[in-house]
């Protein structure tokens, strides 16, 4: 699977943290304080000095790499972007800074040398070969150089764990009702045809990251709450600041607590990682990664582009024939969730998880709303927390 070179897909939803109140919460989350933001804790990372040259990977529009120039966090920057229209907005917007673009797949593309920062800004989880090119990232830096990370991070294709999913779906009943999220659970296949790169290894950033570089600072952002209410919630998101305001500080409160009792379940990471050199020695640890990358990526392509088994939760909600593939990770044999013994079946299951049983009864109730919502949904962006 490949970067999708269609820039109709990006930049035109609405996300959490186009709230001032979020990009607050996110920014505290990251650096410990509201403002000013990570930006800036980048630089006081780098002891103030301003990096040469910066590379951003899936620059989009170019904002990210604009914004480091003129907050003078870079001297310079390059960025690699797939989509022609949106090099060509970054090109035009780039103005007399000293900016460059590849117009390239990020999967493919050798990186250039040079840089002593590379940026990774909403863009990870859209890589497929996601080892291949932390590797190469970990490469062109010098010792000191710096990979930052901020990203999405949570489950594959936003296939959210029950426990997750029961949580926000609890908490989204306690909002007036005018006010609730319409909590959409993202239908894979639909996925897989709208922006086949969504979420595609998200669950792998950190574990790949951690792989080729020493981690300096990390931050666990949360979401779980949050973004599941707020994002394509543009009821909320548009209410007056008085009805608006303390329903958002409620859901943000949720989701603080929600990371803290568990910081792996965090949906967002800022991270900033320095490359783990020796580790590039190893041939034969890097053979093996590799293998195994190639691997997995032959078994998706002959799948359907489908890495895993349907969760639970999307195996209630979208009830029709949907066999796991054959020889991905997981319960091979798990069949249709259309037949009664089937649907038994995953009564059963869910009733072992604490809280779930009324997600059942939902579920139950919503598959037929679910189905429908599904196809307008189909591709996520990639542009998510600001």
């Amino acid at each position: 699977m490949t970067t999708s070179p269609d820039a109709g897909l990006y930049y035109r939803d609405r996300y959490w943290n186009e709230l001032p109140a979020v990009v607050e919460h996110l920014n505290r989350r990251a650096t410990g304080a509201p403002h000013p933001g990570w930006m800036h804790h980048l630089l006081a990372h780098h002891d103030g000095r301003p990096f040469r040259c910066a590379l951003v990977l899936n620059a989009g529009n170019g904002w990210v790499e604009r914004e480091l120039v003129d907050l003078g966090v870079v001297e310079s920057a390059v960025g690699i972007e797939h989509a022609p229209a949106l090099v060509a907005r970054a090109r035009a917007e780039a103005g007399g800074r000293p900016l460059r673009y590849l117009e390239a797949d990020v999967n493919d593309v050798e990186l250039p040398g040079g840089v002593d920062l590379v940026v990774n800004h909403a863009a990870g989880h859209h890589i497929t070969y996601i080892d291949r090119v932390f590797r190469r990232v970990a490469r062109v830096l010098p010792p000191d150089g710096v990979f930052v990370h901020w990203d999405y991070v949570g489950p594959h294709r936003n296939q959210y764990p029950a426990g997750m999913w029961e949580a926000a779906w609890q908490l989204n009943r306690e909002l007036p009702e005018a006010y609730r999220s319409p909590m959409v659970y993202d239908h894979v296949p639909s996925m897989v045809v709208g922006d086949p790169t969504e979420a595609v290894h998200s669950e792998l950033v950190l574990p790949v990251l951690r792989r080729y570089f020493h981690i300096d600072h990390f931050a666990a952002l949360g979401g779980a709450m949050g973004y599941l209410l707020l994002t394509h919630n543009p009821a909320l998101l548009d209410a007056p600041p008085e009805v608006r305001d303390p329903l958002v500080a409620r859901i943000l409160a949720a989701d603080e607590a929600w990371v803290e009792r568990d910081p792996s379940s965090t949906l967002f990471a800022y991270v900033l990682a320095r490359p783990r050199h020796e580790v590039l020695a190893d041939t034969a640890q890097l053979a093996a990664w590799t293998d195994e990358e190639e691997a997995r990526e032959a078994l998706a392509r002959a799948n359907g582009g489908r890495y895993h088994p349907p969760t639970l939760v999307h195996s209630l909600l979208y009830p029709e024939p949907d066999p796991t593939p054959a020889g991905v990770a997981g319960d091979a044999t798990v069949p249709s969730a259309s037949g009664s013994p089937v649907r038994a079946e995953l009564r059963r299951r869910l009733a072992a998880v604490p809280g779930a049983r009324p997600a059942w009864r939902w579920a139950r109730d919503q598959v037929a709303v679910a189905s429908r919502r599904a196809a307008p949904l189909t591709g996520r962006l990639r542009r998510r927390p600001g």
